[in-house]
């Protein structure tokens, strides 16, 4: 018999006092007007990087155009998924997605090896792998753990922050005229990102990167560096036509399906950690991951892609920035989100206004990646060493994250490696992912330790039994939040069971510890608990604020794997015998 215990679907929700409109409300329709086009705004910032894969395409200037038209369709159709309160899809938020930095590189390796028509074909794909992940977001907790879970947002950061620093950069144009120009313009543009993101309060500091954007494109103009085609394809637009989708103009290559699986599986965890901060922003009585939620979240984002890849859409997944947001301006509301729906709409049916970002130059696009990329790794490294490593650890994080960096350095080895070898290794975080993923399977081999600690009825052996648990856990150097949380949890369920199921006194209690799950077995002669006591509940310690763009990412996922622990209890009764399990993922 299994007993889940619900995440999140606490019989009590209380309203944070800082929010202005709550998830339920609605707003009046001006304010709602106006915070409708505050985020179809925030959203639309993020078309910069649809520019800049459509850049990498080669694509013609009517293509282009298209593809920026119906990006913005894409966002709509996002936003008004995840927003979604009752179904199977949908976790009611006021969670819209962007086009994220976890599809860029995979995105660009497929741009310039077949153009538009194979990034929304692998896109499509992406969006299956998620969905298939949200699916068996229960049955995936081996992966979902810190070390690969930071591993997944670090190597993303690096892949990401190697594309930017390269157009920050830009050293092939040193002995150019123009190369001062270039200079002060990728300067300001990061220094503005920096300062807000430092100095900033409020609103401010949410929309550091936006305001990095502007300044960025208004140096870049003054100067003379945004490309004049660009210019001359964006004044020739219309103000107004209606957005055509681009309906499975798709193709697909297998030597991407490795980047594109780990860049969902990526996604995948992204959307997960945005939503649980959803789920505490929305609760001041939040206690734990409300896992059906998450489940239905992460299928939003999944069939947005899926969507988004048919009627040719890039990459997306849920905002941490757009949530951050929320959170600095009290109003969660999901109704929100079709209102920003509505004005994302619009924007895809301006061809003025869509096509703006293509005129974002490598000057200005490329001091953003690096911004965003630096909160990734730190966010990614805060992730990765929140729980004591141990020498598994250490060598799992070690090998894979210089796996990935040798991809992107050591190219010509890895370009004569053989054709099926090659497949897996296209990008960044497929290498350093699947290396991770291996590392933690082989290492769980010869790795379980045991221990079996006699008690009764009897109260001096309960409590030895339980302090012998505490001192074994040290022993295994298990992190002390989780040994605590599990010595305090079987202590209760071994009273419980004590005092109402136990009709012999001898019992055991076995301990078992493979680096990746500590496993608690509860054994005793008796009667079957129908239901297990309510356990206590354990917080993180947190700030409460969402201080920068990427914050509702981390601190998302942290609470996540936090509270992971224990949300699983299993009875079984053959013979007399009774075993209560209780699993602890570290």
């Amino acid at each position: 018999m299994t007993d889940e215990t619900p995440h999140g679907s606490l019989d009590r929700v209380i309203r944070p006092p800082g929010l202005i409109y709550d998830v339920d409300e609605y707003p009046p329709p001006l304010q709602l007007a106006i915070l409708g086009l505050q985020y179809a705004v925030a959203s639309a910032i993020y078309l910069v990087l649809v520019a800049i894969i459509v850049r990498h395409s080669n694509a013609d200037a009517e293509t282009s155009l298209k593809v920026m038209r119906i990006a913005c369709v894409g966002l709509a159709i996002g936003t008004i998924l995840q927003a979604i309160p009752r179904g199977p899809v949908g976790s009611g938020f006021l969670a819209p997605p962007v086009f994220s930095a976890v599809y860029l590189a995979p995105s660009l390796l497929a741009a310039e090896a077949g153009g538009m028509p194979l990034v929304f074909g692998m896109t499509l794909f992406a969006g299956a792998v998620e969905v298939c992940f949200g699916l068996m977001l229960q049955r995936l907790r081996l992966l979902i753990t810190p070390i690969l879970s930071g591993l997944t947002v670090l190597i993303v950061g690096l892949q990401l922050g190697l594309v930017g620093i390269g157009e920050l950069l830009d050293v092939k144009d040193e002995h150019q005229p123009f190369f001062a120009h270039h200079l002060i313009v990728t300067t300001l543009t990061l220094a503005v990102s920096v300062y807000l993101s430092i100095w900033g309060r409020g609103v401010w500091k949410m929309t550091c990167s936006l305001l990095g954007l502007v300044v960025g494109m208004t140096g870049a103009y003054l100067v003379g560096i945004v490309g004049s085609r660009e210019l001359d394809t964006l004044a020739a637009a219309p103000w107004f036509a209606v957005p055509v989708p681009l309906f499975f103009d798709l193709e697909f290559e297998a030597s991407l399906i490795p980047a594109f699986l780990a860049a969902g599986i990526a996604g995948a965890l992204r959307s997960v950690g945005v939503l649980t901060t959803c789920q505490r922003l929305n609760n001041a009585a939040w206690q734990r991951p409300d896992s059906g939620n998450l489940k239905r979240g992460v299928l939003a984002d999944g069939l947005a892609n899926v969507i988004g890849g048919t009627i040719g859409v890039t990459g997306m997944c849920s905002a941490p920035s757009l949530v951050g947001i929320s959170g600095a301006t009290g109003a969660t509301s999901r109704v929100i989100a079709y209102a920003a729906a509505a004005f994302l709409v619009l924007f895809a049916a301006s061809p003025k206004l869509s096509g703006f970002f293509l005129t974002v130059p490598t000057e200005v696009a490329g001091p953003l990646l690096v911004f965003t990329a630096c909160f990734m790794i730190a966010g990614g490294m805060e992730i990765t060493v929140s729980r004591q490593l141990g020498t598994r650890g250490t060598y799992i994080i070690g090998i894979s994250v210089l796996l990935a960096l040798g991809q992107d350095i050591f190219t010509g080895y890895f370009a004569a490696l053989p054709a099926v070898v090659k497949s897996f290794t296209g990008s960044m975080l497929a290498v350093g992912l699947i290396a991770a993923i291996v590392l933690s399977l082989l290492f769980r081999f010869g790795a379980r330790q045991r221990k079996s600690l006699p008690w009764s009825a009897a109260l001096d052996t309960l409590t030895g039994a339980v302090d012998g648990l505490r001192a074994q856990a040290k022993n295994w150097s298990i992190p002390a939040g989780i040994a605590d949380l599990a010595v305090s949890e079987t202590r209760e369920v071994m009273e419980f069971v004590r005092d109402n199921h136990m009709v012999k006194p001898d019992a055991s209690l076995e301990a078992a510890y493979d680096g990746i799950s500590l496993q608690l077995r509860v054994i005793y002669q008796g009667t079957e608990a129908a239901k297990l006591p309510p356990l206590r509940s354990v917080h993180l310690s947190d700030s409460g604020e969402l201080g920068t763009e990427e914050e509702a990412v981390f601190a998302g996922l942290r609470h996540y794997l936090h509270h992971m622990a224990a949300d699983r209890k299993e009875i079984d009764a053959k013979d007399g015998q009774v075993v209560i399990r209780l699993t602890y993922t570290l």
